[in-house]
Parts: C-alpha cells; structure tokens; sequence
C-alpha cells in the first residue's frame, strides 16, 4: 500500500515532529502485517505566508524577551523534520489541501495519513488526525475565536476523512462524545515507547560538557506552554534543594519558550525559579536538537512530567524516557493512566510536595537500567505494534470500513 504522509501542520509543532518520527518510524518496521510504503509530502508555504509567520515568531519572541528564542526554535525544527525524512521520499508541495491532493496525485497514494487539513474534493481514502480537545476541558486556556476555529476544524476533519487518528483512549472517547465520530472509525495508538540506535549517538558526558551540567540532574522536557505546569516542577524542585543532601541537584528544562497564549508565561518562570532562590541551579535550555536532548535524558537521574493536560499519555517526553529506560515521575491525570509500561511513578497533579516526595524516593533508591541492546529490542516490538495497528486500520478503512 502507498501511503501519502502530509506534514502539513507537523513542522511547525515540535510534538508534531516527533508523532511524526513515532509513526514513520512503525509503518517501516519489517514485521508489520500488510507492506508499506511512505511518501512525505513537505509544504512549501508562499513568500507572503513566510514573510508573515517570521513576522510572528518575531513578535512572540519580543514580548517574551527575547526576539531569538522564536527563531532560533524554527530553525531547530526545519533541522529535525529533514532528519526525519531525510532517506525518504519527498514531494514538495503547496501549504494546503490543494497540494496535498497534487502530491498524493503524484507519487500515486492508495491512501493519505494522517492529515490535519480535510482534503475536500476527493475520492482518495485518507485517515484525520486530532490532536487533542484541551480547549474543551481548559477552555479558560483558550480565546473564544481560538475555541470557535477548533471546533471547526475539528468537524470538518471527522466528517472529511474515512477514519482518523488519535494518541489515547481519551481523545477517542472526546471525539465519539464531541464529534460523533463511530468508534469503529477510530484508531486509537497503543502507547509505543522506543529507541532506536541513533538515540545513543551522542555521549550523556559530551552533552553535559555542552551544556554545562555537573552533578544530577533533573529533566523537564516540555514545550513552554501554561497547561505543561513547569511552575509546580520548580517549587517542587526547591524543596528538594532545601535538603542538605540535594545541594549538587539540578533541573534541566528544554523545550520551545513561546508560548503564543501568553508570550510573558517563559520570563514569569524564570522570574519564579528567582523567587524560589533556585535559578543557579536551573538550566534553562530551550529548543536543542534531538540527539543531544535524547543524550541529556539518558543521563538524567529522572524524567519529570508535571502536566495537566496532555492528548497521548505522559506526551511526548514520557515516550522517549520509557523508549531509554529513564524513569519518569508523571502526573496522575487520566490519560497518563494509559502507560502501561516502564519504571513510571504518579504523583497528585498540581502538587508540588507529593511531587518533591516522589522524587526524593527515587534519588534515594535509583533503579538499575535496561543496556543498549534490550532497549532496542523493547522499542522495535513496540513499533511493530503500533504498525500492525496503523496497517490493520488502513486496510479496513480503504475497503469501505
């Protein structure tokens, strides 16, 4: 089966790059029931569509502070959507429906997956993806327009494609509940953490060198956005310093500044990280490339996930720290409830002492971890698994469901 995969959308979201990398990374695994073959189709958007979205990251970046940080994130992004696709093969086309269509026309796709734009006049088969519906359950997150434009183009998705995508059990039960999609036309992933030899490419040593860590380490890996609540991480990770035992501890925190709902939301951080006489020992790293992320995670004394709302269990972070055998303390909210493997510890969402006390128990008891080759191994069993569930889905819903 030719598969056409749009990276519409995708690039300009770092968890959309790495859903991106998770599902290229399963429909190439050998063992998947039914063969496929992935084209990916790359938007080229119009110099006027360049010119203005620069203008905006520019602007995020100058009310947050710091007009590079929205730049410099772009560039590191562009970077990782080429190493993603880099052997495969790409069809360069126009930043819309309309090119999608063109690009599917042209490498000769049975099937277009998974799209976040409704392909409209078209008789190919094609499978939606929705990412999530935070602005049904956090709407305060959210303008009314924003809300407005989310429901919409969430509609037009489900009543667009033949079946859609989602990253958990609980996105698909707000999409039968909100949309009214049957549950028979949606795949739910199975949780599929990974590793794969590149991961190791880079050595835990170079990177801290790099960085200019020493000592342990804690690890925040997040996009900077309200929902993610890296403030209860801080003033969890404040108590912890205030034992005499953690003095050489650290928190590392990398991922995108910008926050496009509340530009400020990356400075008040920092501001907090003051506040709680912590900011000497915080490292705010921002947007780095993958590799050297994936090597600064791997020599972390835990993974910290402190978020309140994600649509895939534990996002993205908690994948990767599972895939390399890291520990990960997450919070409890529902759909982190749906990892269902690796050295996983919960803590009460929102609360920073039983978070801190978690912790603590972790840095007093460290865990052995998994070597090199049963991580591997781990990670390809679970591709195969989310293949065979991608492949399996294709195929019931090209014949018709």
């Amino acid at each position: 089966m030719r598969i056409l995969f749009p990276l519409h959308g995708y690039v300009r979201w770092n968890g959309g790059l790495d859903l991106v990398r998770l599902l290229a990374s399963a429909l190439s695994q050998p063992t998947i029931s039914s063969a496929i073959e992935v084209s990916f189709a790359m938007p080229q958007p119009s110099p006027a569509s360049r010119w203005l979205q620069s203008g905006l990251r520019l602007a995020r970046g100058m009310r947050a502070g710091n007009p590079r940080l929205a730049a410099d994130s772009e560039s590191v992004r562009m970077q990782m959507a080429a190493e993603i696709v880099g052997p495969g093969h790409v069809v360069r086309c126009g930043d819309n429906a309309t090119g999608i269509r063109h690009a599917a026309n042209a490498v000769h796709a049975d099937a277009v997956f998974p799209s976040m734009l409704p392909l409209g006049t078209s008789t190919l088969p094609r499978v939606g993806y929705l990412f999530d519906f935070q602005h049904r359950h956090i709407p305060e997150l959210f303008p009314a327009h924003i809300r407005r434009n989310r429901d919409r183009r969430f509609a037009q998705i489900a009543s667009d494609a033949d079946g859609v995508v989602v990253n958990s059990r609980a996105v698909a039960r707000d999409a039968e509940r909100w949309l009214g999609i049957a549950s028979d036309r949606i795949l739910a992933m199975p949780f599929a953490p990974y590793a794969m030899a590149w991961s190791f490419d880079v050595d835990p040593a170079d990177a801290r060198h790099r960085y200019r860590i020493e000592g342990r380490y804690l690890m925040v890996c997040n996009h900077f956005w309200k929902h993610k609540d890296h403030a209860t991480a801080l003033r969890a990770f404040a108590e912890l310093r205030a034992d005499p035992a953690n003095t050489d501890l650290q928190l590392v925190l990398t991922g995108d500044p910008i926050d496009h709902r509340d530009p400020q939301h990356y400075s008040r951080l920092i501001a907090l990280a003051e506040n709680l006489r912590v900011a000497s020992s915080t490292c705010f790293l921002g947007l780095i490339p993958k590799r050297d992320q994936l090597a600064l995670m791997r020599g972390c004394v835990g993974l910290v996930q402190p978020t309140l709302f994600e649509g895939g269990p534990g996002g993205g972070a908690v994948y990767e720290a599972i895939g390399l055998g890291v520990p990960a303390i997450v919070s409890d909210i529902p759909v982190n409830t749906e990892i269902d493997c690796g050295d996983v510890r919960f803590f009460r969402a929102g609360e920073d002492v039983d978070l801190a006390e978690k912790v603590s128990q972790l840095l007093t008891s460290p865990p052995p971890r998994p070597d090199r080759e049963m991580l591997i191994s781990n990670g390809d069993a679970n591709l195969s698994r989310l293949g065979d569930a991608i492949s399996d889905f294709l195929v019931r819903m090209t014949a018709g469901g």
